[in-house]
């Protein structure tokens, strides 16, 4: 059946002129039968020429198809509006979800829709930031490129075990007829984001099955974050939607416990026994910068953007601190 199946892949696009022909001319260049898939790209109410873009290529090319979203009349402005919208109008038996931002390879849709076993419901893919010239990467880039690969290494990792915690809308694919049974995403709408994670926890909540695609032909790139500044923003903004996730999935608030307990027990208990709390952190920087030297392999990471590990371990309670409290807080900013 891989191969075979109609595909749709719904963007939903806001002042995105930059991008957007970029990502338009790798979707045209697809290597898939032509016949078997179309793009539909919402225009979210975009106020810089990004509709006149889309609607230029989409005289060219049959496939492309373009929905003008009316932000004004619609009850919850935003992304997830846009989406419902898009694959409402999908005819694929597949969809197949990312931003305008980023950037698919040749085989993206075939690889997506290869994992598209019968059982399989959902596909969570990996997202890497674009490194055509890491050597004049900044500190943020640098951080923000190990911290999206050691994010989807576990997520990924966490998926195939059967633990549905987190996943991208930068790449991501379900199948139209199981998004349809959990409500597509009306039971969500309310919320600013979470249209990846949340979304997840639907289908999960439903019984339906999810896994990862492992394959390097699947991998997005996007674009890096320019300052410190938006990256802390994008990061509250996720962090957000934790209270919901933890609703939607209790074991979830087990697993961030975990994570809170390892990230900062060692430091605390240097606090009081320097020697003991020195020997615990050396212990779990060798345990963790073995995985993420062999699982960074894996995906084709940098290379040797894995010795990046230690000092990204240092910064990393400090940075959790400030995130958790940005998104509770609801400290940050968003594209609206």
């Amino acid at each position: 059946m891989a191969g075979r199946e109609k595909v749709s892949v719904v963007i939903s696009a806001r002042n995105e002129s930059e991008n957007i022909r970029e990502l338009i001319m790798r979707l045209r260049n697809q290597n898939y039968p032509e016949d078997l898939y179309e793009v539909v790209i919402a225009d979210d109410g975009s106020e810089d020429g990004t509709g006149d873009l889309i609607r230029q290529y989409s005289g060219s090319w049959d496939n492309l198809k373009i929905i003008e979203i009316d932000r004004i009349t619609a009850e919850h402005p935003g992304k997830k509006n846009a989406l419902q919208q898009g694959v409402d109008y999908a005819s694929g038996d597949i969809i197949l979800i990312t931003d305008a931002d980023c950037r698919p390879g040749r085989n993206w849709i075939l690889s997506m829709v290869s994992c598209f076993e019968s059982d399989i419901d959902m596909v969570a893919g990996l997202s890497r930031i674009e490194c055509n010239e890491c050597n004049k990467y900044g500190s943020v880039q640098w951080y923000e490129y190990f911290d999206f690969m050691a994010m989807y290494a576990v997520a990924g990792g966490l998926i195939l075990s059967g633990k549905y915690f987190s996943c991208s809308a930068q790449n991501l694919g379900y199948r139209k007829s199981s998004w349809e049974k959990v409500g597509g995403y009306q039971q969500i709408m309310h919320l600013v984001s979470g249209d990846d994670v949340n979304l997840m926890q639907l289908f999960r909540k439903a019984s339906l099955k999810v896994t990862f695609n492992r394959s390097a032909a699947s991998f997005m790139s996007t674009t890096s974050i320019n300052n410190w500044s938006q990256f802390l923003n994008q990061r509250m903004r996720w962090a957000s939607n934790t209270g919901l996730q933890i609703n939607l999935n209790p074991e979830f608030f087990i697993y961030l416990i975990s994570v809170i307990v390892i990230t900062f027990s060692p430091w605390i208990i240097m606090m009081m026994n320097w020697q003991f709390g020195m020997w615990l952190l050396i212990v779990r920087l060798l345990i963790e910068m073995s995985f993420i030297k062999n699982v960074f392999h894996r995906i084709k990471a940098e290379n040797k953007i894995w010795l990046s590990y230690p000092l990204w371990m240092i910064i990393q309670p400090v940075y959790m601190i400030i995130v958790a409290f940005g998104g509770f807080f609801s400290l940050y900013k968003w594209k609206l």
